[in-house]
């Protein structure tokens, strides 16, 4: 069942109302933040591990990043800017959640999330295959909420030109780690694949995924997507 644009509008847009009711106009409040959403990698427990050790799993890892934010934070200012997020990762977040992923990390302007790893495969059967498929899935809802949610309450309350994003999809190996002190740290996951997701993530409304999520993504006779090549890794396309 494709996800439902009416409930995500819905909910997006009352986010929003919440948001504006309660903007304060202080400098301070509009500050850029980039914080980590802590231990909530799939399957790792900071309580669990020690300082300085490491594991591998394997996990599809999505980033997702809104172009040009900077430049357009310039351009309408803090208040603007401060709905424009509510409303931008609101609705982002309801996709993810939606396609059961697990969001990693909110950087200000983007969302990391991951699919997969042994505790998705013991407790709801999500094989490599079931994680890049509900990745996939998510990837293209983003881009179909973009249009259809995000920028049409953007331009129905007047905060800007559309927004555009870009999105990164890859599976692969990634090592987790426990990094900081006993009374201040986290639980990071570093990797090849996520940096990799982020560069991919550099295009405009568009979806670009690895060699290897391209082998996985499960096939069907009367699939309509198809994958573009492009510098070691494929633009995914719907087809007429």
């Amino acid at each position: 069942m494709a996800i439902d644009i009416n409930a995500v509008y819905k909910s997006t847009y009352e986010h929003y109302l919440k948001a504006k009711n309660n903007i304060v106009l202080e400098s301070a409040f509009f500050e850029h933040r980039a914080d980590a959403i802590s231990d909530v990698i799939p399957g790792f427990s900071a309580d669990k591990l020690e300082f300085g050790s490491y594991d591998k799993e394997n996990f599809a890892v999505l980033f997702v990043d809104m172009r040009d934010s900077t430049k357009r934070a310039q351009n309408i200012g803090a208040e603007k800017t401060f709905l424009t997020m509510h409303i931008f990762l609101t609705a982002l977040l309801e996709v993810v959640k939606y396609y059961h992923g697990k969001v990693i990390d909110i950087m200000g302007d983007g969302i990391m999330v991951f699919w997969g790893g042994r505790e998705a495969r013991a407790k709801d059967n999500m094989v490599k295959t079931e994680a890049v498929r509900n990745a996939g899935r998510c990837d293209l809802a983003m881009l179909k909420v973009r249009s259809e949610v995000i920028n049409k309450i953007i331009s129905s309350e007047g905060l800007g030109n559309e927004i555009n994003i870009g999105i990164g999809l890859m599976f692969d190996s990634v090592v987790v780690t426990k990094i900081g002190i006993n009374d201040s740290y986290d639980v990071k996951a570093f990797g090849n694949c996520i940096n990799v997701a982020s560069k991919y993530s550099n295009s405009y409304n568009r979806m670009k995924v690895s060699k290897k999520v391209k082998e996985i993504w499960p096939s069907s006779k009367t699939g309509k997507l198809k994958f573009v090549a492009d510098n070691g890794g494929y633009f995914v396309e719907r087809g007429q």
